[in-house]
């Protein structure tokens, strides 16, 4: 097959996705056992952790205008380019104030990278009917499965600042893979990164509900995300092994996102929903039962629920309760609520925990509790859509008028 015929629009984004969320998935959850091992105290982790998620928050608003004055070809190249600096400097020996430093400079281009693409794959999808987001955004979940065992195996043959050996490696491919984007300016504000009805969007008392709930959901999931290598290994596993789980997780996502048009049309939204949010506390029961690093594995299964069926959902909600012109407003501070705010908190809050020699196995507990009271309250207050209106965003259905607004 010739090589112009294979670099089609769609498999650039999903050549794009592929390498994105190898970098990701070479630093993001092995990044506290990084810090760990460099003689971080629980506080410090919180904070170094929480940086990421707060430079997403900070400089949101800015993403959009800087695909708009350059284009999305050019914010890629630029941001790819200056992500792949920034991963070689941690590989220079550095304290709390340097890893500070550096991850700032990290985070504000890596967090350009997954709002253009999927304002990209949004944009092929109006374009393409034959395509839709889920399945433009599965090569990101196939790339973080092929990612995690050669990392976790490069880990034991060195240390954890391998990872940033890969995560520049990867980055450097996304930065090359930038070239072969089409030239195009963007017509409307980044799909997820617009701030500019945000008094308009919050009169609804439903989608203050709902963005309350996924913070306090995130504060307490956070700790499945930033801190599971640390669990893993309190409980004796080796990093090719904990390698071997991230790749699971990786997989475990790509049928949830592929199906989770149709399973929210069969089951209902809110059904939906609240199956992601009992199923991510059962999750973190389960890992502070278990053990046995092995048997751990195997609750990893839950990841396609617990987190992008999850997310599916949530991107669903915000679509039906705001308007067709604030949607971009909504998605944003959906973003800010989950992958802002939330995660800010939750890694400071496990930071703390962790600090006070509390192990991560009784830290899953407690935030399970947390998960589950979030879930029975949206069970209770939670209003259920209307059927005859219900729909995902691939059918382009308006908002729902929900009662009461």
């Amino acid at each position: 097959m010739p090589v112009s015929s294979f670099l089609t629009e769609a498999n650039r984004l999903r050549l794009l996705y592929f390498t994105v969320f190898c970098c990701t998935a070479s630093w993001l959850p092995l990044f506290a056992d990084y810090l760990k091992d460099k003689g971080l105290t629980g506080i410090e982790m919180g904070i170094i952790l929480g940086i990421a998620p707060l430079m997403m928050f900070l400089v949101q608003p800015f993403y959009g205008m800087l695909a708009d004055r350059w284009g999305y070809k050019k914010t890629m190249i630029f941001s790819s380019a200056l992500a792949t600096i920034s991963y070689t400097l941690y590989l220079i020996q550095g304290g709390f104030v340097y890893i500070f430093v550096i991850t700032v400079f990290m985070a504000v281009f890596y967090n350009t990278l997954q709002p253009v693409l999927d304002s990209l794959s949004l944009q092929l999808a109006q374009k393409n009917p034959a395509f839709s987001y889920g399945t433009l955004r599965i090569a990101g979940a196939v790339g973080w499965a092929f990612t995690g065992i050669l990392v976790g195996y490069a880990i034991d043959s060195s240390n954890t600042t391998v990872i940033f050996i890969f995560s520049a490696g990867s980055m450097l491919l996304t930065f090359l893979f930038s070239f072969t984007i089409q030239t195009q300016k963007v017509k409307a504000p980044l799909a997820t990164q617009s701030f500019k009805d945000v008094g308009k969007v919050l009169q609804q008392k439903t989608l203050i509900f709902l963005l309350a709930c996924v913070f306090l959901i995130s504060v307490g999931s956070s700790t499945i995300y930033y801190f599971y290598s640390i669990y893993m290994k309190e409980n004796g596993a080796s990093s090719s092994l904990i390698g071997y789980a991230l790749s699971f997780q990786g997989l475990c996502e790509i049928p949830f996102f592929y199906f989770s048009a149709k399973i929210i049309r069969r089951l209902g939204l809110k059904t939906t929903l609240l199956i992601t949010v009992f199923t991510t506390a059962v999750r973190m029961i389960l890992y502070s039962l278990v053990k046995n690093p092995q048997l751990a594995i195997g609750i990893e299964i839950l990841q396609g629920i617990s987190w992008s069926l999850f997310w599916v959902c949530c991107v669903e909600y915000v679509n039906l309760l705001v308007r067709e012109e604030w949607r971009a407003t909504g998605q944003s501070l959906l973003y800010a609520s989950f992958l802002g705010v939330g995660a800010i908190v939750g890694n400071l809050w496990t930071g703390f925990l962790y600090g006070t020699q509390m192990n991560i196995a009784e830290v899953f507990l407690l935030n399970a509790c947390l998960v589950t009271a979030v879930g029975l309250v949206l069970w209770i207050f939670m209003k259920k859509e209307d059927p005859a209106r219900r729909a995902s965003s691939v059918s382009k259905a308006e908002p729902v008028e929900w009662a009461g607004e």
